[in-house]
């Protein structure tokens, strides 16, 4: 009889791990990407807000994916010392050239897998980026760390604009010397870094 109990509570025990599993949510409040694009002469950064967001954990404590959808009409500059001067680079940013938010408000990320390195809080994490409909895979490590209820996670990371057809000039028949000027002189390199927040709430 204790045997029977023994193998119950063994199958008992089989069995948590895939009820276990926990998502935590972005707190879209506390949670922001910086941008940073710089070009030959000077340069435009700012930040960029999240619409929602979610972390996936095994029953083992490991982070194991996860979602995020990022709302393109906050794209915020934030290298003029005026308001105004702010203004209108995240007009130009939202025109068609770069990133038509007005015909893709949303970009989103798919979280594929994340995996620890050795036993450090540092971990790579690779999955699909789609920024204006245009998928491409994203690999970068990020450290994350837990603390009871509190996941914060923290990534530095460049992104080929070419990759996204950000500031992508048309084709035209005649070569245009100021256009190509203006298509060159913006880094293919966007850098970006996530601070990002979660909890079990």
């Amino acid at each position: 009889m204790l045997r029977k109990y023994a193998i119950i509570l063994w199958l008992s025990m089989a069995l948590i791990p895939a009820s276990a599993q926990q998502t935590y949510h972005l707190d879209i409040k506390k949670s922001k990407v910086l941008w940073d694009a710089r070009k030959t002469m000077g340069g435009h950064y700012g930040y960029l807000l999240f619409k929602s967001g979610s972390l996936g954990y095994t029953a083992a404590g490991e982070p194991t994916n996860g979602a995020f959808s990022l709302n393109m009409n906050t794209m915020h500059s934030t290298d003029h010392a005026d308001a105004a001067g702010n203004k209108k680079v995240d007009e130009e940013l939202k025109k068609e050239g770069f990133f038509a938010v007005g015909r893709y408000p949303e970009a989103t990320m798919v979280v594929k897998e994340i995996t620890r390195a050795g036993q450090s809080t540092n971990f790579n994490v690779t999955g699909i980026l789609t920024i204006k409909g245009i998928s491409n895979p994203i690999e970068f490590m990020a450290t994350i760390i837990k603390k009871n209820e509190i996941i914060s996670a923290k990534a530095n990371t460049t992104i080929d604009r070419i990759k996204w057809k950000i500031d992508m000039q048309p084709k035209r028949e005649a070569w245009d010397f100021f256009s190509a000027v203006k298509n060159t002189v913006v880094t293919d390199e966007i850098a970006v870094s996530l601070n990002l927040i979660f909890t079990a709430d």
